[in-house]
């Protein structure tokens, strides 16, 4: 099950920054800018009287954590690949350890691809 979930946690994680994003852009509306555009079409959490505190300050949280986590795994897809397409045998071997931990953090279909590397390479 975990290993499935780590095939999609790059679109799980987009997908949570931008729920937060929403909420922290909703709250932020009703405590600071209160815009009337948003108010009027019934875009408003001043339901929850002061819990919007919390509300605002959770979905802060929650929007920084998870947009570090798309980069991180974009960054990690990113040098994964410059290194698996590496034209150096050097290269790819000097950044083995690297590869195999990235390829554990990004799930099976990244194992793959480094075991298909390897075995073009002929490294163990």
């Amino acid at each position: 099950m975990i290993q499935k979930l780590r095939e999609y946690q790059f679109l799980i994680y987009l997908i949570l920054t931008c729920i937060s994003t929403v909420f922290f852009v909703i709250s932020a509306n009703d405590l600071v800018f209160h815009n009337q555009a948003l108010i009027q079409g019934s875009v408003t959490l001043t339901f929850l009287g002061n819990w919007i505190y919390w509300v605002i300050t959770l979905s802060f949280i929650f929007a920084l954590f998870f947009f570090y986590e798309v980069y991180t795994i974009f960054k990690d897809t990113r040098t994964f690949y410059k290194l698996i397409q590496s034209d150096s045998k050097q290269t790819f071997v000097k950044n083995l350890r690297k590869l195999e931990k990235i390829s554990r953090k990004l799930g099976p279909a990244f194992a793959r691809e480094l075991k298909n590397a390897k075995e073009k390479w002929n490294v163990r």
